[in-house]
């Protein structure tokens, strides 16, 4: 006879987070499909059958995930994390849409001026939101040279990626790269954004747990991942996201928390010493990398130090590193050597993660989550460098996910013992920040008794730690005095 907590788990995962995890580069997860290729069997179109066949899944994802050691990564942190998604969705935040007109007015006005100044530089107007028109003003009209790769189609990329080698050729392709991230804005969130508010007056977005290979959460209507920041109106935009009376938002958000994942898995005494001691790790970088004190660290070269610290998460190479931080490829170089060199342990890291993943076929996270990586063999030096870059990133942006995840679902079991007199609830999740509706009376203690959950929710070699503010809008947020609960 089986064994009853076995059936029970059967009973409870849902397959196509199972299959997700099984297969997590796969985009699409429909029952036919997962089916098929975990049973060998097609389905009949008649969804009469479909709880049956759910029901023959369960134990087929379940044995898969236990030959893969994945089980407490399903058990623990996924089917946890269904209804606490739910109950956020269901929330929503409330949204002040009288702000989004103006908003919506001053992006138009901002849009407008950007394109006069472009048709200006260019010599005349064309479709900046084509590919080809731009390509030809900047390739042929314009003359530019700079070593960008071709689209599928032979012609000339005008990628952002692509756009931005260019950046320092001309002064037109600034301004390009600034109405995109505008036009986004006003396009993508800024006009849709009513009629994504329901009658409660809150927007309810949708989270999406299979949606990356990493272990990130994804969501739309609209995306909360993606909303541009870096533009005055983008910082604005947040601004829409307001506390109801009475209340106040309250952001958690770990701070640098896929670089204090490197010092850890990396054993990286110079960061780990850095993080234990509270020095700013970019200054340090700097620092190391140039043999100078902190006091003489100038902003250029913190943010050469900032670029590759993070460069080195996605498997950023000597050329990257050289346009991402405006310098020369000799300067480029000598950098990253002398980075190399002064944090050995991230040199060494890198070089086992690969070997690693060739061996294996695949990499995983501190608590387990995997990635498949089948082209880690391939002969095409484009798809196994890739490869290479996910086998580096994955460990350490999938731990940040895992992480994330596991503070969620302590944090609403510290909410829900407090029972109906909760005094917060979580509303949102965008990257390594966690937004709640506080009541206002006991916004303080309530962010210091969170914020201990997030920075205990697993011990690394180098200290958690999560920065709180608080506001009466997502935008205008003050920070709150770190103390224990």
């Amino acid at each position: 006879m089986p064994d009853p907590s076995t059936l029970i788990g059967h009973a409870l995962i849902d397959t196509r987070i199972a299959a997700w995890l099984a297969n997590p580069e796969q985009r699409e997860y429909a029952l036919q499909r997962v089916y098929y290729e975990v049973a060998g069997l097609m389905l009949d179109e008649d969804q009469s059958s479909w709880p049956t066949a759910i029901w023959q899944l369960r134990p087929l994802l379940w044995d898969r995930l236990k030959s893969m050691d994945m089980l407490a990564v399903l058990t623990d942190i996924e089917m946890p994390l269904v209804p606490i998604l739910a109950a956020m969705e269901q929330a929503g935040i409330k949204v002040d849409t009288a702000h989004i007109s103006d908003l919506l007015e001053m992006a138009s006005t901002e849009v407008a001026k950007l394109e006069a100044h472009i048709y200006k530089l260019a010599g005349g107007e064309f479709n900046i939101n084509s590919p080809a028109q731009m390509g030809e003003i900047l390739f042929t009209k314009l003359g530019l040279k700079g070593r960008v790769r071709r689209t599928g189609g032979g012609a000339l990329s005008t990628a952002a990626s692509e756009l931005e080698k260019l950046r320092d050729e001309h002064p037109v392709v600034e301004l390009i790269l600034q109405y995109r991230e505008l036009n986004k804005l006003k396009t993508t969130y800024i006009e849709p954004f009513p009629s994504l508010v329901a009658a409660d007056g809150r927007l309810h977005t949708t989270y999406n747990q299979t949606g990356t290979a990493t272990g990130r959460l994804s969501s739309s209507d609209p995306n909360l991942q993606n909303i541009p920041t870096r533009t005055e109106l983008g910082q604005r935009f947040r601004t829409a996201f307001v506390a109801p009376d009475g209340y106040r938002l309250l952001s958690l958000d770990y701070s640098q928390l896929e670089l204090r994942i490197v010092a850890h898995i990396a054993h990286d005494e110079t960061m780990i010493e850095a993080f234990r001691s509270g020095e700013d790790i970019h200054t340090r970088t700097a620092c190391e990398v140039f043999g100078i004190a902190p006091a003489q660290v100038d902003r250029d070269m913190r943010r050469q130090a900032k670029v590759l610290n993070f460069g080195i998460i996605y498997g950023m190479g000597m050329l990257g590193f050289a346009r991402a931080a405006g310098i020369g490829r000799d300067a480029a170089k000598q950098f990253i050597d002398e980075y190399f060199a002064r944090f050995s342990g991230v040199a060494k890291y890198m070089e086992r993660t690969k070997t690693e993943a060739f061996e294996r076929g695949y990499v995983s996270t501190l608590l387990g989550r995997r990635r498949p990586l089948p082209d880690i063999k391939s002969r095409i030096p484009q798809l196994a460098a890739q490869a290479e870059r996910m086998a580096i990133n994955h460990p350490i942006q999938g731990t940040g996910a895992d992480l994330m995840k596991l503070a969620m679902i302590a944090i609403e079991r510290h909410l829900r013992q407090q029972g109906q007199d909760c005094p917060a609830r979580m509303l949102l999740q965008v990257h390594d920040e966690l937004v709640f509706e506080v009541k206002e009376p006991v916004v303080e203690e309530t962010a210091h008794a969170l914020a201990h959950i997030m920075e205990t929710i697993y011990a690394l070699d180098v200290p958690l730690i999560a920065d709180a503010k608080a506001g009466i809008n997502w935008a205008e947020m003050k920070s709150l005095a770190h103390a224990e609960p």
